[in-house]
């Protein structure tokens, strides 16, 4: 413990000359706070310390002269507040932004994970720093942010113009933590005011899912090669996600059940190890990722011949491995593989499909054969209502279907007619307002309510709606607009909860 070795009178504080453990001089100078700042700042210590090496002595005077002149004026402040103040002129950009996404947590708390960190590394390392990195955090001008979103390499038909987003996503978001996070209990902030302050919109040019039918899955599959074949059939089939594919084991499979279950467990990923990329098994992508998927009895047989032939006998033994490492599939590689795929079908209609509408696919498919909202979610491992209306969307081949249901029953219409005439000459009511005397099909009925409720708010909608029954809530709900259907699929949701 240090102990002081001599002392000199001063009218101010005092400056006593003390020694350290390892025997080491320094200066450790104090004062006492003003009286009239305790009020406002309670948690004042009974005096103000600062030590100086030794030798310097000359500035322990000149820092408590200037405490003194501070007192006199009326302006002194804790020394920690001032150094909050200051600190935006002497903090770097690259600081406080790496720190920023070491230290960033989601709304519930949660560390936010690796592989986002390694993502958002990558944007500050290319193309944030290079702009912006050595200016202090309070030097950082409007005109500095748009003089770095104009630097961003856009080209006449969009190509950049995504990651350019979500690196300004980032950049506002690290900006307003250093305008609102308080660095003392005042609340001081290391910059007044967020300098982004424009907005920039949504890319024009978003990936279009493409949607397979069951045929064009199992043709992409069979282009595959042998050991990763499966994998198309178990995103196109059950709506996996790429790294829920290659993080499959054997334990993950009950196929002896029934019906045979799948478990959604964990996710292959990659994150920077060493300044390499490293392939790991990891965490699903949200909680609600984790699943019991039931199998069709078709796929069963598709996963025990795979299993027979690539996976050993071990519980935790991948589904999926690399031909030569024998270690996890990256995800590259399998998009790789999955582009060459869709190159040897040759079928225009995959032109431009990604691995990841595989995903799409499988999930559009359950929906069209009358999955419900819940069942999509639960499926899906969605947490968010508004996910699952992209979902809503067909691909050709029901397209076709449907129309032969409407054509079939547009035939029929007479018929039904005239039987109407006869057993039910008495009119009920018709909320969509259609003649009783033509008696529509049901199917016309439907659409003609969906666009009745479509133009009502939401309480009479749903009012309408927890009047039908469940095959025609169902029927009128797909053929409402999908702004509409979203708002109103939330809104039964919220009233059976």
């Amino acid at each position: 413990m240090a102990k002081p070795v001599k002392n000199r009178r001063r009218k101010f504080g005092k400056v006593e000359t003390k020694t350290n453990r390892h025997g080491q001089t320094y200066y450790d100078a104090s004062y006492i706070p003003p009286v009239e700042a305790r009020e406002r700042y309670p948690h004042l210590p009974a005096r103000i310390h600062r030590n100086f090496d030794e030798g310097y002595e000359l500035q322990a005077d000149a820092w408590l002269s200037e405490a003194k002149r501070l007192i006199d004026l009326g302006a002194w402040e804790p020394p920690e507040v001032l150094e909050a103040r200051n600190a935006g002129g002497t903090v770097l950009f690259r600081d406080y932004a790496q720190a920023y996404v070491e230290n960033r947590r989601k709304g519930d708390n949660r560390p936010i994970r690796q592989t986002t960190k390694d993502k958002y590394a990558q944007y500050l390392r290319d193309y944030l720093n290079p702009v912006l990195g050595d200016l202090p955090m309070n030097s950082i001008k409007p005109a500095n942010i748009r003089e770095w979103y104009d630097s961003m390499n856009v080209t006449k038909d969009g190509r950049g113009e995504s990651i350019r987003r979500h690196v300004f996503e980032l950049l506002d978001a690290i900006m307003a933590e250093a305008a609102t996070a308080p660095l003392d209990e005042l609340g001081t902030t290391l910059i007044k005011v967020n300098p982004v302050q424009f907005k920039v919109p949504r890319p024009a040019t978003k990936h279009v899912y493409v949607i397979a039918t069951r045929e064009q899955v199992q043709a992409l599959a069979d282009a595959m090669p042998s050991n990763l074949r499966l994998g198309v059939l178990l995103a196109g089939t059950l709506g996996l996600r790429q790294g829920e594919v290659l993080g499959l084991q054997r334990r993950d499979l009950e196929l002896d059940k029934t019906p045979a279950l799948l478990h959604v467990r964990r996710s292959a990923k990659e994150i920077s190890e060493n300044g390499h990329k490293v392939a790991v098994l990891g965490e699903t992508k949200t909680p609600s990722s984790k699943r019991d998927i039931e199998l069709p009895a078709p796929l069963v047989a598709e996963i025990r011949r795979h299993m027979d032939t690539y996976v050993d006998k071990r519980p935790t033994a991948l589904l999926f491995t690399g031909v030569r490492t024998r270690g996890i599939v990256r995800g590259q590689s399998m998009r790789n593989a999955f582009s060459k795929a869709i190159d040897a079908v040759n079928i225009p209609a995959l032109k431009g499909m990604d691995f990841h509408d595989l995903r799409h696919t499988g999930l559009t498919h359950y929906a069209e054969e009358g999955a419900t909202v819940g069942q999509l979610m639960r499926l899906g491992g969605h947490t968010n209502i508004k996910t699952v209306a992209t979902y809503q969307q067909s691909s050709k081949d029901a397209d076709r279907r449907l129309l032969e249901k409407v054509e079939a029953s547009m035939g029929g219409t007479s018929a039904s007619a005239d039987t109407a005439k006869t057993d039910n000459p008495t009119p009920s009511h018709n909320p969509s307002n259609v003649s009783e005397a033509s008696n529509p099909s049901s199917d016309e009925k439907a659409r003609a309510l969906a666009d009745a409720l479509a133009g009502l708010d939401l309480e009479p909608r749903l009012t309408v709606l927890r009047g039908l029954d469940d095959e025609q809530r169902g029927q009128v709900l797909a053929l409402l607009p999908s702004t509409v259907q979203v708002d109103t699929i939330q809104g039964l949701i919220k009233a059976v909860a």
